[in-house]
């Protein structure tokens, strides 16, 4: 099959979960022997394409030729959303003249905003890969007793009006996770919601040689995104007092992306290390003794889980922590401030226990979460679309 991606952009470092998913189903689909090609509307960093197999030249969204009648299919309600989340009707244009210039068997809109601009076309047959289900992903930040958190139910009816209203503009969904799947059947009706989990690069995310330091733990991700932001805000609020209580040498190393000041004035706590914006951080995680996951929110699946199973690291997590995955993960799953300390001490006490667990996480990823697994259902479900069709 010929398959068309759209993307924003493809950027370097992947630090955001649609670079990573939508880099390696590129990657895999490929592998299975189809055709790809990638539209952005923000050119892509050359390094963010090494390892890709593109048919052509990546298509720009931004430069159409022609003015087209596209975006004047976009009701005055679908105004409403493209103008809140920022997209152009001129994108829409481009991605009809390149529907029209070139032949594709299927359009990829990865990303929950660039969802309208499948509207404009009827065919090929249309994909949206948002992953997480965006209504899903705020109605998980809600606390009852917490009152700044209030202010995610109106963004999860506003996403959940957006999925709505443009429920006839795809074929079919791909998400990660099983609530993903339910949110997106109940909100948009659509009958083809493909669970398409996470994989993970377990060759380049492999185990890593490291004198480590004692008494550490870590954790990564974009520090901007919300359910990062309140995983940390829980672990060094109401975890971490505790274990620097039980283990005073104790350390919690912080690596991401865009620390917001308030992210930075809460690493600001004794025995914590906020280190931004490092391009590969294999290296530091493997001298770091415990993976830290302490979620407490949002949907999908936890790539940086996949990520440190992969290098053969011991994690500790929450139950959220496991959104999505498959099989048994063989992690300490930890919920009340007690647990958490017992559950550090143990393995910064025992280099054995660390090892074992970390090379059965390995195993089990290896197992359950490839990109390859990940393209079949894909693939499957667009050969059923086709059958059909659609």
């Amino acid at each position: 099959m010929k398959l068309l991606f759209v993307k924003q952009s493809q950027s370097w470092p992947r630090s955001s979960g649609h670079d990573v998913h939508g880099y390696h189903m590129m990657r895999a689909l490929a592998a299975r022997g189809h055709a790809i090609s990638l539209a952005t509307i923000v050119p892509p960093e050359p390094k963010a394409l090494d390892g890709l197999k593109l048919e052509s030249p990546v298509y720009r969204l931004a430069e159409t030729r022609t003015p087209r009648s596209g975006a004047r299919k976009w009701t005055k309600w679908h105004r409403r959303f493209t103008n809140y989340f920022g997209i152009q009707y001129e994108w829409a244009d481009a991605l009809a003249e390149i529907l029209e210039q070139n032949h594709f068997d299927v359009v990829i809109v990865v990303a929950r905003h660039l969802l309208p601009l499948l509207s404009v076309i009827k065919s090929p047959i249309r994909i949206w890969y948002p992953a997480d289900d965006p209504a899903w992903h705020h109605l998980t930040r809600i606390k009852p007793l917490q009152p700044n958190t209030w202010s995610e139910a109106k963004r999860a009816l506003i996403n959940g009006l957006y999925e709505w209203s443009f429920r006839r503009s795809f074929d079919r969904v791909w998400v990660v996770s099983p609530p993903d799947r339910s949110a997106m059947h109940f909100i948009t009706a659509c009958r083809n919601v493909d669970l398409v989990a996470n994989g993970v690069d377990a060759e380049h995310y492999r185990p890593m040689s490291a004198e480590t330091i004692p008494f550490s733990c870590v954790f990564w991700g974009r520090l901007d995104f919300g359910p990062n932001v309140d995983a940390l805000q829980w672990f060094v609020r109401s975890i971490w007092p505790d274990v620097r209580a039980k283990q005073p040498a104790a350390t919690f190393h912080v690596f991401g992306f865009n620390p917001t000041p308030a992210v930075r004035e809460l690493l600001k706590a004794p025995g914590i290390e906020l280190h931004p914006d490092l391009p590969d951080l294999r290296a530091e995680v493997a001298r770091r003794q415990v993976v830290v996951l302490p979620f407490i929110s949002g949907g999908g699946i936890k790539n940086k889980l996949l990520e440190a199973a992969a290098m053969g690291r011991p994690v500790v997590c929450t139950q959220q922590g496991l959104s999505g995955t498959k099989g048994n993960p063989p992690v300490r799953c930890a919920l009340s401030p007690w647990y958490w300390s017992k559950a550090l001490g143990e393995l910064w006490a025992s280099a054995e226990a660390r090892e074992s667990l970390g090379r059965a996480a390995r195993q089990w990823v290896i197992e359950n979460h490839t990109w390859e697994a990940a393209a079949k259902v894909a693939e499957e479900g667009l050969r059923e679309s086709m059958r059909r069709g659609e």
